[in-house]
């Protein structure tokens, strides 16, 4: 029979695995977001380098604001288009170096007319500085780029069905339904061996009861024996 003891210390064991993978979990928990901060507010700002300046007139009047830009290329499709830190919407052409300013550090300024809300209303403005004639604008609409996401949102929308309409709730209730049964198991098995160590105690308790009773009877006939012994002679006289 199982000893007691023994699957106490399993049992205890167990518990402490658990305190490790908890303990794991947190600290990866924590690396994770330290890493989601530093991604959001120092890795990727300073991936996008060039200084855009952004005059946004859709609102009738021209507003002022700041970004930043980059060329992306996408290696899947051997293309690549120009994006913007803060107007995820943006897919643009290259600028025209000739029309940046170069600042002191190497870094070039871009100034944009932004006259839409889609991501291809983007203008470049050329830094002229001369009063008699117009700066120039040069827009900056990927056309390629527009008829490749066209053409990506039709395949898209034709190979849509349930798994893609449903992923995200499917892979939820996956998961918690997993995380249910892991908990359940756990449970049962801390609940299985604190039942078995209970019968083993009470097992082991009944047998030393047993054997306790089987010493008591042994000594009352122990004393028995001596009180008359056998073969023994009276005293004369009695």
């Amino acid at each position: 029979m199982a000893n007691p003891m023994n699957q106490l210390s399993e049992l205890t064991q167990f518990g402490e695995s658990l305190g490790i993978i908890w303990f794991v979990l947190q600290i990866a928990v924590a690396i994770g977001i330290l890493y989601a901060i530093a991604w959001r507010f120092i890795l990727r700002p300073s991936a996008y380098k060039d200084i855009i300046e952004v005059w946004d007139i859709t609102a009738g009047k021209i507003l002022m604001k700041k970004d930043r830009g980059r060329w992306v290329e996408d290696k899947v499709n051997q293309t690549g288009c120009y994006k913007l830190l803060k107007d995820k919407k943006a897919t643009l052409k290259q600028p025209r170096i000739d029309w940046a300013i170069i600042s002191k550090k190497g870094k070039y300024k871009y100034t944009y007319l932004k006259t839409g809300e889609s991501g291809f209303d983007y203008q470049q403005l050329e830094p002229r500085f001369d009063t008699d004639k117009l700066p120039e604008l040069m827009p900056l609409a990927d056309i390629d780029w527009a008829k490749h996401s066209i053409k990506k949102a039709i395949e898209k929308k034709s190979l849509s069905g349930f798994w893609n309409e449903n992923k995200g709730s499917i892979i939820f209730v996956t998961m918690a339904v997993l995380t249910l049964v892991l908990i359940y198991w756990v449970i049962g098995f801390a609940a299985e061996t604190a039942t078995t160590i209970a019968n083993s105690a009470q097992s082991q308790a009944d047998k030393l009861g047993e054997i306790a009773e089987a010493l008591d009877r042994v000594a009352i006939r122990l004393g028995a024996v001596a009180t008359n012994p056998v073969g023994e002679t009276p005293p004369p006289g009695v």
